[in-house]
């Protein structure tokens, strides 16, 4: 027998059109399917039709007040026994082959998750004629998954919901009934199913919508395309594209999750600007998870961004607040601040923890209004000038992550913060390698052969570290002439990434074969450290190398560090790898020199692999750096 389809169809004072919408059912061509009519407390002659058309297929559900679509339809849906999902609207038609069309395509496209078609619009209203010739034509515009996701990019959602036909696997995946929103049609759960799965259209005509004057977009128009436009504009939508393969990467079913402490005294409030894909949102997320696994109470206030779900997949509080820059204005600052202050009295926050600028002067500014202790980390050199004055003074401890930012706030606030400023380097634990989740054969994922050797590259790509990547790929091209049977791999995205693809694609046609692997985004970066012979970058890359026992080339923001190995550790950590301060420029003589003496010599690449992770294990212990914090916190607390 072919899969069961459950059609929940909620309806409110629908007479008029109803009767018709429910034969459009009974007439499709495709037969294994059920109706659940949820009638939500209607006050017209909507039941008195209902019961007219006679199908064992047809289920009635009568509420006994008025719940609203989104409330109906959950009623429904929780009686739904198919395989498919379709919430048809009682005025609307659906062509006697939707189900067969759109069911079919789902069979043959097992990755699609729910699948809509190509509308008519119709009306027997004169004044809504013109509408019903646009809305036509630019609904059927869109039918690609790709070019629907980039019109939802621009603030265009070309998706009418029940045009949908949805797995149900992957509507229970979603939280649909545990929020009331602004507006009555289901387009935030919309935006949820789209995140979590790629849509496409029919390249048929399925679907007749109709418009009148009692519709509800057309009562409620101006409202809705406001609201419309607010939800697009949601970050989290566009992650869910951008980021749709670092996302993929996640395993939600790995028991990782710690539970907060509510009987912590110590109650932390972790503030970043955004939560984008780098070293900064790596580092606030594992203190913050060793925070909590030593029963500390902390929250994290954020903008958001792609690494948002990743903190929620191991059980981090995350509460979404609006900072749209680097600045605030002092308009902007009051309302910010208010926000922040309700969610210190219902969190019962004692210290605040920033990170960026933003965060940075929002904690300032809640000492400056109610004493609220706070402590800065100030993560690098790419802090602008006049952010430091006015943030920094009043903060209990200024955490510096290396000596060169030290310096720099010592060069630039002087004795006014000398006793204030503590270095702790950005912490690693010892059991990275061990929590890899991810078991995977790169080499078979990337058509690698198992004899080549294999240079692993991982940075965010934008500012000089674009141009650092590119000087990878220039010394590679160098290193093919000797060494034929070699690969690189770069990890990353961001602004620079499109070009260096470009470059990448001319090496691998000289090649005659796939040798660069640009991969983007990764969520466990491990599994491609421990599978390469060479790691090359700085900072926390750097230190996850040596943690995987690989031997690593230092080479960053500021320039070159070379080999990280015993001869060279305290100028390798006094340049924090070349991210803050370097020997050198990044150039090919320098890359191509290190790169060779490495691959010559196995037992050399062991060496330095060893003594980098034991030198790691003592120098950047998470575990030592998150009790310094713990102690700067207390004494915050204390003064």
């Amino acid at each position: 027998m072919k899969p069961l389809i459950s059609i929940v169809m909620p309806v409110y004072n629908c007479e008029e059109f109803m009767e018709e919408s429910i034969r459009s059912i009974c007439e499709q061509t495709y037969t294994n399917w059920e109706l659940i009519v949820v009638n939500d407390a209607s006050e017209d002659r909507t039941v008195e039709k209902i019961s007219q058309i006679k199908d064992a297929r047809i289920h009635v559900i009568n509420l006994k007040e008025r719940q609203g679509i989104g409330a109906a339809f959950a009623k429904g849906y929780k009686f739904a026994k198919g395989d498919f999902i379709i919430r048809h609207d009682g005025d609307d038609i659906s062509l006697p082959t939707r189900l067969e069309i759109q069911q079919r395509y789902l069979e043959d496209n097992p990755k699609i998750g729910m699948v809509s078609c190509l509308i008519s619009c119709f009306t027997r209203d004169q004044s809504l004629r013109s509408d019903c010739i646009f809305i036509e034509r630019i609904q059927n515009y869109y039918k690609s998954n790709a070019e629907i996701e980039k019109s939802i990019i621009a603030g265009f959602l070309p998706v009418i919901f029940p045009t949908l036909m949805i797995r149900k696997e992957l509507m229970d995946k979603v939280n649909y009934g545990n929020k009331t929103p602004l507006f009555d049609d289901q387009t935030e759960l919309l935006l949820e199913l789209i995140k979590l799965s790629p849509v496409e259209k029919v390249n048929t005509i399925l679907y007749s919508y109709r418009r009148h004057k009692d519709a509800y977009h057309v009562v409620n128009q101006k409202e809705y395309s406001k609201y419309a436009c607010e939800l697009l504009k949601d970050p989290s939508v566009r992650n869910s594209f951008q980021f749709k393969e670092f996302y993929k990467d996640l395993n939600f079913d790995v028991k990782r999750k710690t539970k907060l402490n509510e009987k912590s005294k110590l109650r932390v409030l972790m503030l970043i600007d955004a939560l984008n894909v780098g070293g900064t949102e790596t580092h606030v997320l594992n203190i913050t998870k060793k925070l909590m696994d030593m029963g500390i109470y902390v929250v994290v206030a954020t903008s958001g961004g792609p690494m948002e779900v990743v903190m929620r997949s191991y059980g981090i509080k995350v509460i979404k607040i609006p900072i749209d820059g680097d600045y605030i204005s002092n308009k902007k600052k009051f309302g910010m601040v208010k926000i922040l202050k309700t969610i210190i009295d219902e969190e019962k926050i004692n210290v605040i923890h920033c990170h960026l600028f933003a965060s940075m002067q929002l904690a300032s500014e809640l000492y400056r209004m109610y004493k609220i202790p706070y402590v800065v980390t100030v993560h690098g050199l790419f802090y602008p000038n006049n952010i430091f004055y006015s943030t920094c003074i009043q903060a209990s401890k200024v955490i510096a992550v290396s000596k060169p930012v030290r310096e720099m706030l010592y060069n630039k606030l002087g004795d006014r913060i000398r006793n204030k400023i503590v270095i702790i380097p950005n912490g690693i634990s010892s059991d990275l390698v061990n929590n890899s989740y991810r078991d995977i054969d790169i080499r078979k994922e990337l058509n690698i052969p198992k004899s080549a050797g294999i240079l692993c590259y991982c940075s965010r790509l934008d500012w000089n570290k674009t141009n650092v990547a590119r000087v990878l790929l220039f010394s590679f091209t160098q290193l093919l002439e000797d060494y034929h049977n070699l690969h690189v791999i770069v990890i990353g995205d961001g602004p620079g990434r499109e070009s260096l693809e470009k470059e990448a694609q001319v090496i691998n046609e000289m090649a005659d074969r796939d040798v660069v692997h640009m991969i983007g985004t990764k969520v466990d970066v491990i599994p491609y450290y421990l599978q390469s012979n060479i790691i090359i970058g700085t900072a926390r890359v750097a230190l996850e190398g040596m943690m995987c026992k690989k031997p690593v080339i230092a080479i960053g923001n500021q320039g070159y560090t070379g080999i990280v190995d015993e001869n060279r550790k305290d100028i390798q950590w006094d340049m924090y790898f070349g991210d803050h301060d370097a020997l050198a420029k990044p150039n090919v003589t320098n890359l191509v020199r290190d790169i060779k003496y490495l691959l010559r010599n196995k037992e050399n690449r062991i060496r330095i692999g060893g003594w980098g992770r034991s030198w790691c294990e003592k120098m950047f212990n998470i575990d030592n750096c998150v009790r310094e914090i713990v102690k700067i916190y207390t004494n915050a607390l204390e003064k």
